[in-house]
């Protein structure tokens, strides 16, 4: 049970939980009980009525079940802070309370859920309800206005995923910053203030705050015109660099003698596929510069929404050289699936797609024009894979130096989106709501020990305190689907990837 009497000498209120041994005159902990009416003292007719002094310390002095006097020798009198307590979400998690469990013999559970419950009852803030109430009618309001569009980002990032196999990063942010939205209004909605909630709101509020403050910045030194300028001519010079490589590998790189007629006819191709890239780009000025607007207006969405599209903008800029890759890729794994089969039919064997094997066969005589030509093709396959891996060791770098500046800026949306900030201050600052381990110390009462109405059966005097929860597990409990997972190369695939071209980039 619970007594909150207030102190003569102290502005503060004491709070006392009074827990009892089980006997056969209870069948569960009793519940909580207030003494702050000293006038019902005579002749009270509650079940449980506790008698309190408060000066010069607290100290019991009566107890009372069923309007029988339970002996002090049976009582632990615990003293603690009830806002350490019921500020904290923790301690309701690690110690859960159920209406239909027996909790005799583990009281903690239910002296937690009645000391919160009876606390939130009297400690109803109206300035916080009144900010909780303004942030989701802001929330619904812009999830209002964006119902539309989100069914349409939806269509066209399932377009593309479809279509052409590829993922915006910036749709996929814009739906994520929409979904986190949505789970931060079902936060409000149900438990009014959470950590979760906290860290929602304070990750959203920085991350428009950060976009903002880079579009004053970039606005008030240039225009959009001028951004997309820039940009425009950023490809033409990536442009002519991948045309001065190609003249370069047609000749004699870094002194290798490669195959001549086969350099010069992988040189034309790709160069042709450079200047298409270069004349797509004049043909779609007018509807990229209109589309610079937009993307520049997302950008107020916050950094986050800023950042992929900065990646989106790198994966059109360098389009032609993902191109290359592919083609090198491709042309990489043919030679080598060559070789493969050739090698096996010059030593006798086969792969055998029904049985996912290799058997073996016996070559007779009318065999020996088969094993000639597959010596030829062989030998072929071989003179000619230097100056196809040239080419495609070339591409494979310059893939992956790009896939290195796109994880990098995957990186950068990451840390935008997990912002721990909120939770980080909250612990360093020794915030009641990251608490959530308990521990008791025994208290010694000198005033107790020398009460003469119950000198030998005085209760056992405890203190409980409140410990910080690890910053590792409250990021842990503060956490959501509506985060996005760490990304992190899977290096065995990009291994595999370079070594047999089996898999892409």
């Amino acid at each position: 049970m619970e007594s909150c009497v207030a102190n003569a000498n102290d502005e503060r209120t004491s709070h006392i939980v009074v827990i009892t041994s089980m006997g056969s005159h209870i069948e569960s902990p009793v519940g909580c009980i207030s003494n702050e009416n000293r006038s019902q003292t005579q002749g009270a007719t509650r079940n449980v009525w506790v008698e309190v002094q408060t000066e010069p310390s607290i100290m019991l002095q009566s107890v009372k079940i069923f309007e029988k006097n339970v002996s002090l020798s049976e009582v632990n009198l615990v003293l603690y802070d009830s806002k350490e307590i019921c500020e904290s979400e923790l301690i309701s998690q690690k110690f859960p309370f159920e209406e239909s469990k027996d909790h005799a013999n583990d009281i903690v559970p239910y002296f937690v859920h009645h000391v919160q419950e009876d606390y939130h009852e009297i400690n109803n803030s109206k300035l916080r309800e009144h900010f909780t109430r303004l942030t989701l009618l802001l929330i619904r309001i812009f999830l209002l206005f964006l119902w539309i569009p989100k069914v349409a980002l939806q269509k066209l990032h399932s377009v593309l995923m479809k279509k052409f196999d590829y993922s915006s990063s910036a749709l996929q942010q814009i739906l994520l910053r929409i979904a986190q939205t949505e789970k931060l209004k079902q936060e409000l909605l149900v438990k009014k203030r959470s950590l979760l909630s906290g860290r929602l709101l304070t990750m959203i509020v920085i991350d428009i705050l950060i976009g903002v403050a880079v579009f004053c910045i970039i606005s008030s030194y240039a225009s959009v015109n001028d951004i997309y300028t820039s940009f425009h001519s950023w490809t033409k010079l990536l442009a002519a660099g991948v045309e001065h490589l190609l003249e370069w590998l047609s000749g004699v790189p870094a002194g290798l003698k490669l195959n001549q007629p086969l350099t010069q006819a992988l040189s034309a191709f790709f160069s042709y596929h450079v200047h298409m890239w270069k004349l797509y780009l004049e043909l779609a000025d007018p509807v990229l510069r209109g589309l610079a607007w937009v993307l520049v207006w997302l950008g107020m969405c916050g950094a986050s929404v800023q950042v992929a599209i900065l990646s989106d903008l790198l994966d059109l800029a360098t389009l032609h050289l993902y191109c290359f890759y592919v083609y090198g890729a491709r042309i990489h794994m043919l030679q080598i699936s060559l070789l493969r089969s050739q090698w096996r039919a010059f030593r006798g064997r086969k792969w055998n797609p029904l049985k996912q094997r290799v058997d073996s066969y016996e070559l007779g005589g009318h065999m020996s024009l088969t094993r000639v030509l597959t010596a030829v093709v062989f030998t072929l396959v071989i003179f000619l894979l230097p100056t196809t891996t040239i080419y495609y060791l070339v591409f494979v770098l310059l893939r992956m130096g790009l896939n290195l500046m796109r994880g990098l800026l995957a990186f950068t949306v990451w840390l935008l989106n997990v912002n721990p900030l909120y939770l980080f201050l909250l612990n360093i600052s020794g915030s009641n709501r990251v608490k959530g381990d308990i521990y008791f110390s025994t208290l010694f009462n000198e005033d107790l020990s020398n009460c003469t109405k119950y000198p030998l059966t005085a209760p056992l005097l405890l203190r409980l305190h409140t410990w910080r929860t690890a910053l590792s597990e409250v990021l842990v409990y503060a956490h959501a689907n509506v985060f996005p997972q760490k990304p992190s190369p899977d290096w065995k695939s990009v291994f595999s990837s370079i070594m047999f071209g089996e898999n892409l980039l």
